[in-house]
């Protein structure tokens, strides 16, 4: 259920690294995402807790609690999904095979992309999904941004 049924609403998918380095969160606070569904796949969990560890795993959950907070907040709508992938045989395997995992979800859900990976941005632009591309050069600035408000 959308808390602004009036206004018109997307759905938005972030990559992995855009969870872990808050900036999801961030651009919501600043203003720039409001009233989208955010889709949390929970197979996305599943890659973190293989591929993460320490600082990184920690970044992925302290990030989702955010978010929650700002559903609570009624800026966005969290929206999970359960997505079986593909039995995978290696962290070698998981890592090559991430970001495609990651773009079939945004296709069957109907979601923008949101990444700050250039492969993977030129992968959803070759299919034509729908990708906003944040350069990981600009995390550290939106970061600064964040904390001055």
């Amino acid at each position: 259920m959308k808390f602004q049924e009036s206004e018109s609403s997307s759905r938005l998918i972030p990559d992995i690294c855009v969870l872990i380095s808050h900036t999801l969160s961030r651009l919501i606070k600043l203003g720039f995402i409001e009233n989208f569904e955010i889709i949390i796949p929970d197979s996305m969990e599943y890659i973190v807790q293989i591929l993460c560890e320490g600082r990184l795993q920690a970044g992925f959950y302290n990030e989702i609690d955010e978010l929650k907070k700002l559903e609570a907040e009624r800026k966005i709508d969290l929206l999970y999904c359960s997505y079986e992938i593909p039995q995978i045989k290696s962290k070698r395997e998981l890592i090559k095979h991430e970001d495609d995992l990651i773009l079939e979800i945004a296709v069957i859900t109907d979601s923008i992309l949101l990444t700050s990976d250039k492969g993977l941005r030129d992968k959803a632009a070759y299919v034509k999904q729908p990708v906003i591309y944040f350069p990981a050069k600009f995390q550290k600035n939106i970061k600064d941004i964040s904390i001055e408000i």
